[in-house]
């Protein structure tokens, strides 16, 4: 006799698989969360006290769907009682004429999304800490803030628990048989029987559904942390912060947050690697770069405390899957979101949950759907 069957079963309970599990709990469904880890974990890419919120974007496509995201976060903070999003405004950077500055301020403009372009003297005037030259286009945006990125998870998945959702946590699943008239997800000794199934399973996304052939490429990141004495880098006092550097470089700072303080990194340009095979310890060479980078950009921060090390699922075009199964509608994937996924969770999980339940939903995805051009 089969034992109970679920309307939704979710795999993986990061960023959005949390998302998704609140939406769904939240609009009714019987639901299972499945989580290889302990909830909050730091092996994937979810972790962490900071991730950036914003509307700038090269393609307007994201600048519109942030409209909704940030709504969706609001919501997220009355429902819970708790702050999770804190605005702080943004200053973009890059070398005079550099095409991504351009191209983020004509996404804006389109979308109808303020932005102002400063130079030098009025960045020196508003936040001194920043040490910049006359020959840089300097995009201020007064919306950009952070999420609280850890809190946003544990806070999903409490919301869902208090509408009904089961989480197991440390449940590894092998496998999953969608061939069957009732999907059935197999880990370790268990089995588990849903109606749908929800993959948000990041970096593993490849590893349980090797049928598809994604191009997913997992790689390693990093990321530094820097504690200065000074209050000047409390985020009621200094932007988040972006550049393109001379080299190429894209690089990214959040304000000072938390016990782990203020974070730089760089974004991509990682190594590929295995989930399950990644060296934790932080590169030395990519500490020292980062540094050099913060000496001569904002040279009161001082020297990295320490550093992290994290992991990206990306596309080749850095765009996001949000689709069906392609051989089993009763089978839903939402991967690919690394490097600036993560202020979509909100949003997403209201999109997967509209998926389960009618198939379709109300918000343009034809840019994530599995089949396009990769």
């Amino acid at each position: 006799m089969q034992s109970h069957i679920y309307d939704v079963i979710v795999i993986g309970a990061g960023g959005m698989g949390s998302a998704t599990a609140y939406h769904l709990a939240k609009s009714g469904a019987d639901v299972l969360v499945l989580e290889q880890f302990q909830r909050g974990h730091k092996l994937g890419s979810s972790h962490g006290e900071t991730r950036i919120i914003r509307f700038f974007y090269e393609k307007h496509f994201y600048t519109e769907l942030m409209k909704t995201a940030y709504a969706e976060w609001r919501d997220l903070e009355s429902a819970s009682g708790k702050q999770l999003l804190f605005i702080t405004g943004s200053v973009n950077l890059g070398t005079s004429g550099n095409p991504y500055v351009i191209s983020v301020r004509q996404s804006l403009d389109a979308a109808g999304v303020e932005s102002e372009w400063w130079d030098a003297k009025q960045l020196t005037k508003q936040f001194p800490q920043f040490r910049v030259s006359n020959d840089m286009d300097i995009l201020w945006q007064k919306d950009t803030g952070f999420l609280y990125a850890s809190e946003c998870v544990l806070t999903h998945l409490q919301l869902a628990e208090q509408h009904g959702a089961k989480v197991r946590e440390e449940t590894h699943v092998n496998h999953i048989d969608w061939e069957i008239d009732t999907p059935t997800v197999y880990a370790g000794d268990s089995e588990f029987y849903g109606k749908k199934i929800v993959v948000t399973a990041g970096a593993w996304t490849n590893v349980l559904l090797v049928e598809i052939d994604f191009p997913l490429k997992v790689t390693r990141q990093q990321v530094c942390y820097y504690q200065p004495a000074t209050p000047l880098f409390q985020p009621e006092r200094f932007p988040v912060f972006t550049e393109i550097t001379k080299n190429g470089e894209f690089l990214y700072g959040i304000p000072y947050f938390g016990k782990n303080g203020l974070k730089v990194a760089r974004h991509g340009k990682g190594t590929r690697i295995h989930p399950d095979r990644c060296n934790r310890k932080p590169d030395a060479d990519y500490i020292n770069l980062m540094d050099a980078y913060v000496s001569e950009r904002i040279p009161e921060l001082g020297n990295s405390t320490h550093a992290e090390v994290c992991l990206y699922t990306e596309t080749p075009d850095e765009d996001f899957i949000i689709d069906k199964h392609p051989k089993c509608p009763n089978v839903l994937i939402a991967a690919g979101f690394s490097g600036h996924g993560f202020k979509f969770c909100s949003l997403v999980g209201r999109i997967m949950a509209e998926l389960v339940f009618t198939g379709e939903t109300t918000f343009d995805i034809r840019a994530f759907q599995i089949d396009r051009n990769l």
